[in-house]
């Protein structure tokens, strides 16, 4: 019986896990020279406020509840605790609703970590293209991650930029109407979306913006065949140490299955030691 468990339990483990990294080189660090008459000045003013935007968070720690849902549309419950260093160190604890320690996982900027509380295993890859696809097989990058919790957009390297007009939209889940930004109805009021290219042409990221293109609403992140690699909606926008910090994530791959995270505390500019981000295995 406990056997079966343990290989029960694994499967869901790694598909947990598999929201929080990924391996996918479809992005490349880095800005290369673009030409300027390919960016509008409008998009290139809103991309340098949306760089700015928690500029200076570096640290923080935070918990909450989550809920996975894969791609059959049955859902996972539980708790998660974070802690995170900019650029690319993230922890992060999983434990079930009552409160029985699942996962732990990590990402030292060199290395993955990752302990299946349940059966004791312990993984250790290197931050590598090949070992990140064949573990994890999803395109959220560790600092991705680490710049959605800290309530930063993640802005991949482009060629060309230009902001346009949207229609008002609500984004809605089976379990989440998202139809507010701080309070304010969004019902009836036009927003913007800036939309990034590489210099071929091919969308890489669309980043949709209220009508004052100062709340960052929803974005979407393209991989390199133009198929959508996942979206991040931002949500309870709460100001925290002078940061805006969403206390709801919706996040989603082009089969709907994503998480949920709802937010009960959140620690900006916490300390935070770079041993934390290094997972050894269990004794």
């Amino acid at each position: 019986m406990k056997d079966t468990t343990r290989y029960i339990q694994l499967p869901t483990i790694l598909f947990i896990v598999t929201f929080f990294f990924s391996a996918c080189t479809i992005f490349t660090p880095g800005i290369s020279k673009r030409p300027k008459d390919r960016i509008s000045l409008e998009a290139e003013k809103t991309i340098s406020e949306l760089k700015n935007q928690n500029f200076k968070l570096k640290t923080f720690k935070g918990v909450g509840n989550i809920k996975f849902r894969g791609s059959e549309k049955k859902d996972i419950a539980g708790r998660m605790a974070w802690v995170a260093s900019a650029p690319d160190r993230i922890r992060i604890a999983i434990s079930s609703v009552s409160g029985q320690p699942m996962i732990s996982a990590a990402s030292d900027g060199h290395w993955l970590y990752l302990i299946s509380h349940s059966s004791g295993d312990f993984y250790k890859k290197p931050v590598t293209v090949s070992s990140m696809r064949r573990l994890f097989k999803i395109s959220v990058k560790p600092e991705d991650m680490v710049d959605i919790l800290a309530g930063r957009v993640p802005i991949h390297s482009y060629d060309s930029a230009v902001l346009t007009n949207m229609k008002p939209e609500i984004y809605s889940t089976e379990e989440h109407t998202v139809s507010k930004q701080n309070g304010s109805e969004r019902s009836g009021q036009n927003g913007y979306v800036l939309v990034l290219k590489k210099k071929w042409g091919d969308i890489i990221e669309k980043i949709y913006l209220d009508e004052k293109k100062k709340n960052v609403l929803k974005v979407e992140m393209f991989d390199s065949s133009g198929s959508l690699a996942y979206r991040v909606i931002f949500d309870r926008i709460r100001a925290i140490n002078g940061y805006r910090i969403p206390y709801r994530l919706l996040v989603s791959n082009s089969d709907g299955s994503g998480f949920h995270l709802d937010v009960d505390r959140y620690w900006a500019d916490a300390s935070v030691s770079k041993p934390v981000f290094v997972l050894k295995p269990p004794e």
